[in-house]
């Protein structure tokens, strides 16, 4: 039976607990054999203010995957540097894993604008995309295309960024060990 594996990617600069309930959720529904956190070095298709060098992006994984207790990190896009593309990232891990069911999560805000994406129709044939209602209570998607319901956590990693800037509080945004890490690092402070 081929191997299932889920591809969650991101900047994560901080992940946060909305990040932390989607991988819950998804690896709960999917059940696959593995689970990978996808830092990106840059999306092709996102401003790029507040860039956090990726050591710091990928201990802060690290921390909420031994929280969840689950997942591992593929630095496929932060090797290979340059503008991050699904395509080429896809492509590294079905050479690694010639046959396996891949995968890959997306927010309704990436859904929404999918026909952007690089090699949009390729992609389509070799992974099945798991799209995670974002800013809205439930997805409708094609056939071909996974939906899963999460529940609503309105967090992003801008609100969590500007609330160190201020010194204020960003407890239950990230979990304790992210938390912990970024006070410890001074991440964020200065902007």
């Amino acid at each position: 039976m081929a191997q299932s594996i889920v591809l969650y990617g991101g900047q994560f600069n901080p992940i946060h607990t909305a990040h932390m309930v989607v991988a819950s959720e998804v690896n709960h529904v999917i059940q696959p054999d593995i689970f990978y956190f996808i830092p990106s070095y840059m999306s092709p298709l996102k401003a790029h203010t507040d860039y956090l060098d990726a050591r710091y992006r990928i201990d802060m994984i690290q921390c909420a995957i031994n929280e969840l207790g689950f997942g591992s990190i593929c630095l496929d896009e932060i090797e290979r540097k340059g503008q991050s593309y699904t395509y080429h990232t896809i492509k590294h891990i079905l050479d690694k894993h010639p046959n396996a069911k891949l995968y890959f999560v997306i927010g309704t805000d990436q859904y929404n604008q999918l026909e952007k994406w690089y090699k949009i129709e390729a992609l389509k044939s070799i992974v099945t995309f798991v799209i995670v209602n974002r800013e809205k209570s439930n997805q409708e998607v094609t056939s071909n295309m996974l939906a899963i319901n999460i529940p609503r956590v309105d967090i992003s990693s801008t609100l969590i960024r500007n609330r160190v800037k201020q010194n204020n509080n960003i407890q239950m945004l990230v979990s304790q060990s992210v938390e912990k890490y970024i006070r410890e690092e001074g991440l964020y402070e200065n902007g």
